[in-house]
């Protein structure tokens, strides 16, 4: 596949692009455009007009004119010291998607740096080669400045690249490569140090999640209808037709569809139960909203991913240089926070449908569905650490995009907190997924004792996901006490790397 300067990709690319084992280049235009824009940078950087970050030190150093003679000393000091990152390393997955989004902004040729250098990162990607990325030490303006620094002293042979879980020296894999440390030139340091793609990596990794977990919210929601003997009338589309919100329409049916077939929802015709709790009737009302949130999320993300964020900016067409504010990821922190605003959400709900099934106030299924109340506790507790992650994730509800830290000597007074806002919004995924594996427990077993009790089918794809989910984890169909945490890890791992199967 070839990268070009009109390249245009959307996230779902981009995520399946990092998963291909093909191999991508650098097209012919974007190559020449790369070779005009490096001329531009080497002729006005050794030139009398003071130039931020090629010819001047840097932030609060702006001030400070540099001898022609140590330019490219300038940008190797600007790597080093900048790598400052501390605490775990990003993953593999996120460091491939961080040279990938790292290749598509240095490919629009608005960088100045040398075709060597990018091509470089070409070679990590079609090799698979990794740099170690600290994962704390950035606030998302002028770029990412801790994380791409230590991403970028690896081309210089130092640094370190993830090796399994581990970290090897970089010159040490380089020599195995074959790959010979590169000489930084001016503005080539800052070229690597500024942008907003470790963020942007981070969040797009959040987004994917959300992604594959989504068609298992709506399974799991329809299955703890069906357990709950609620009725199915509430998603009819027809009532949905009332309401002018796109989203909140595609829940109702995909719930109302997955309903589809069921004699036990034809129960329900002359039934007592005349309302059921917002939890289970309000479903569609809540999550689609959410989704808005999540599709708003998307669009940022996918126009900060087709954006150049360097700076200064190199106008090869009419041979100049400007200075901007590109590196500011604000539009990644937004879009994080509404990605965690819309799964904090969510986990209330179906924390809420937890409840519901296993509380004994219901009347409607037996006490924490146990199979002898009193002497056994039953799913009791499976409820209240679904609400210990609902209440964390509620306490992670404050936006990061609202914080902001002067640093650099109030240089960047301004700055997006965009790595904070992507780490949490993926915290808040991860709590997600476990209160949604703590509903399925909790679904499938009143599931069974309604099916019993009734004599009644399920609809046809309720019936798969049940059948597929007692094939995975048989013990979720036996009554009776015992270690339920298995349950849960179990599920919750099963949701992450398994298709919902409805």
């Amino acid at each position: 596949m070839r990268i070009e300067p009109q390249s245009k990709f959307s996230c779902d690319d981009v995520e399946k692009i990092i998963r291909e084992t093909k191999k991508i280049e650098l097209g012919s235009q974007a190559k020449k455009n790369i070779e005009l824009s490096r001329r531009i940078v080497e002729k006005l950087a050794f030139g009398d007009k003071a130039i931020y970050g090629i010819n001047t030190g840097f932030g609060r150093l702006a001030q400070v004119r540099i001898s022609k003679d140590q330019l490219s000393e300038l940008q190797v000091n600007l790597l080093r010291s900048h790598s400052s990152g501390i605490g775990e390393a990003m993953s593999a997955e996120n460091v491939r998607r961080l040279n990938f989004l790292r290749i598509l902004s240095l490919a629009k040729a608005r960088s100045g740096i040398s075709w060597p250098l990018l091509e470089r990162h070409f070679d990590y990607f079609n090799r698979g080669l990794h740099p170690f990325v600290p994962l704390q030490g950035s606030v998302g303006a002028s770029g990412d400045l801790a994380p791409l620094s230590h991403f970028g002293l690896t081309f210089m042979g130092e640094g370190y690249f993830l090796v399994g879980d581990k970290k090897d020296s970089a010159a040490k894999i380089l020599k195995k490569e074959k790959l010979e440390p590169l000489k930084i030139g001016p503005k080539e340091g800052l070229s690597l140090t500024n942008g907003t793609q470790f963020s942007l990596s981070l969040a797009l990794s959040v987004l994917a999640q959300w992604k594959h977990l989504r068609p298992w919210i709506e399974a799991a929601a329809a299955l703890s209808v069906e357990s709950f003997r609620a009725t199915n009338q509430v998603f009819d589309p027809k009532v949905h037709e009332l309401k002018g919100h796109a989203f909140q329409k595609i829940v109702a049916k995909r719930i109302f569809d997955l309903l589809k077939g069921s004699s036990h929802m034809k129960s329900h015709e002359a039934c007592e139960l005349v309302q059921d709790p917002y939890s289970f009737r309000c479903i569609p009302q809540v999550m689609g909203p959410a989704y808005a949130l999540i599709q708003q999320a998307e669009s940022l993300l996918e126009d900060e991913l087709n954006s150049v964020s360097d700076n200064p900016l190199v106008f090869y067409e009419s041979q100049e240089i400007r200075s901007a504010g590109h590196f500011h990821a604000q539009s990644v922190s937004f879009a994080s926070d509404l990605m965690s605003m819309a799964m904090i959400s969510i986990g209330n709900l179906i924390e809420r449908r937890v409840d519901q099934l296993v509380n004994p106030t219901s009347d409607r299924l037996p006490a924490f569905l146990a199979s002898s109340p009193g002497l056994e506790s039953g799913l009791m507790i499976v409820q209240t650490a679904a609400a210990a992650l609902a209440s964390e994730n509620k306490t992670m509800g404050f936006p990061a995009s609202a914080d902001t830290i002067p640093t650099n000597a109030n240089q960047e007074d301004h700055v997006s907190m965009a790595p904070n806002a992507a780490r949490k919004a993926d915290y808040i995924l991860g709590n997600l997924r476990k209160i949604l594996a703590a509903e399925l427990v909790c679904a499938t077993r009143a599931g069974v004792i309604e099916s019993t009790r009734s004599g009644k089918s399920f609809s046809p794809k309720i019936q798969l996901l049940l059948q597929w989910l007692g094939k995975n984890r048989a013990e979720l169909f036996q009554s009776g006490d015992r270690v339920f945490s298995e349950d849960l890890q179990f599920l919750e791992t099963l949701i992450q790397t398994e298709d919902c199967p409805i």
